[in-house]
């Protein structure tokens, strides 16, 4: 057997190394880096509390490599940290880029507490240092925000939150029996994954038309950028009103993003329940309101874009008026806008009554508005848009039949990009069927949900009227 003839390939491959390894690096003053940004400006961050990272590119565009190190100006002292290249940290000396290659420069940012009542700014810079002596800078800019810390916190006695400081909840918002938590014009809770208002007493969320109370989540950076986590649902758990909680008020309330809205556990019908006037309840990952066996009344409100029902009623008494209901999420199929039923898991809830007047019930489905009722069960849909299939039922008064089919039902009875947007616009079309045909109960919400006012005859249909 004749040997093989190794040496020209042995060759070759130590020239092709030669080559991979001969990589030439510049001091040359005239060569830079660039960047994708040259500010980095993060949102709003609650202080004592890390942020997400929020990050930028560096790119080499040059025709030979460059080394460098990279500093925050304010140094150990600051409150910014980077991570570049993989290496974390306020300073990292001895980096390179090679010709025409780039990497991702991350930022995070822990504000600690001051004594500011108001949003404040931080900032510092990231300064590149080349070879040749060139100093390059990135910004770096944050609002910081002081904020009230509640872990497993329980009101057992009455109580106010004043709209001072936002209150961060990390788990749960107790209200024990007999206490009543009052939240004042402008009031804002921040919930942590998995946190909820659990209240056994009874809450009173009274805010203003320019002050409303704010329930969301605490996430305050983008999922991605445009589409901040705050449009998104199941960033909290939501509130739960036990079994012996009543006469419960929500008042220019601003709830959204939970994986569920309101839920009210099977009580008396006797007493009410809750109240929500002049709010708004949307962006849930379930049912915005499910209600056992209660009595609750619900006006000029909008219950949207849940990934369940904007109302689920199993028995008790309910009653909504100049309410938009609108299944129109872009995250999840929902069940309809309404169900109606006398059952709960199986298990029977009396049903008395349930009323709708002047609302919009509508959404992506063929039927918005479920029944499963007895012919006989008291409940009635008048004066209202209703997107609905069977429009024989002996349940509809003066009402407009949407069809589904039509270009001009569902989102297209609201401005705005309703039908891709992330975050749906429910104020009125011009063109929407919904308009002029609400009932004379507009003497008793004489403003809509924004403040415009309604006319006594002829109002819109839902929590707003049109605008020009």
């Amino acid at each position: 057997m004749k040997p093989l003839k190794l040496l020209p390939v042995l060759a070759v491959t130590l020239a092709l190394c030669s080559c991979m390894n001969d990589v030439t690096f510049s001091s040359d003053a005239r060569c830079s880096l660039s960047f994708s940004q040259d500010t980095v400006s993060m949102d709003t961050v609650f202080t004592g509390v890390a942020s997400a990272s929020k990050g930028f590119i560096v790119y080499n565009r040059n025709d030979a490599g460059l080394r460098f190190s990279v500093m925050l100006s304010g140094g150990q002292s600051g409150v910014f940290r980077i991570n570049l290249d993989g290496q974390g940290g306020t300073r990292m000396d001895g980096l390179e880029i090679e010709a025409g290659d780039s990497m991702f420069c991350f930022v995070s940012v822990n504000i600690p507490e001051s004594s500011a009542g108001t949003p404040f700014l931080e900032s510092d810079s990231i300064a590149f240092l080349l070879e040749s002596g060139t100093v390059q800078y990135v910004r770096l800019m944050a609002c910081g925000q002081n904020a009230v810390r509640l872990r497993s916190y329980k009101v057992m006695s009455d109580e106010t939150f004043t709209p001072a400081l936002p209150y961060i909840v990390f788990d749960s918002l107790t209200v024990a029996e007999n206490a009543c938590l009052t939240m004042q014009p402008g009031t804002r809770l921040f919930f942590h994954d998995g946190a909820c208002l659990d209240v056994a007493g009874r809450v009173v969320a009274a805010g203003s038309k320019d002050s409303m109370v704010v329930m969301r989540g605490d996430r305050l950076d983008e999922v991605l950028d445009g589409l901040p986590y705050d449009l998104t649902d199941a960033r909290w758990l939501g509130i739960r009103l036990r079994g012996g909680s009543f006469e419960n008020r929500f008042e220019y309330c601003d709830i959204h993003g939970g994986c569920y809205g309101i839920l009210a556990d099977s009580s008396a019908s006797d007493r009410v329940k809750f109240t929500m006037h002049s709010s708004m309840l949307h962006t849930v990952a379930g049912n915005c309101i499910e209600a056992t066996g209660s009595r609750i009344e619900v006006a000029n409100s909008q219950i949207t874009n849940p990934g369940l029902a904007c109302a689920d009623l199993a028995g008790g008494a309910s009653d909504f008026t100049f309410c938009t209901l609108a299944d129109l999420s872009l995250w999840r199929q929902g069940t309809c806008a309404v169900l109606l039923s006398d059952r709960r898991d199986d298990v029977a809830v009396p049903f008395e009554s349930a009323s709708f007047n002047s609302c919009i019930i509508t959404g992506r489905h063929a039927n918005e508005f479920s029944a499963g009722l007895p012919d006989t069960a008291r409940y009635e849909i008048a004066h209202s848009l209703v997107m609905v299939s069977d429009t024989t039922g002996s349940h509809f008064r003066n009402v407009i039949f949407e069809d589904r089919r039509s270009e001009l039902s569902g989102a297209a009875n609201f401005t705005g990009n309703s039908r891709t947007g992330y975050g749906s616009v429910f104020t009125l079309d011009s063109l929407s069927h919904a308009r002029g045909i609400a009932d004379t109960v507009a003497v008793d919400w004489p403003l809509d949900l924004a403040g415009v006012p309604r006319p006594a005859v002829g109002a819109d249909a839902g929590c707003y009227q049109y605008y020009q």
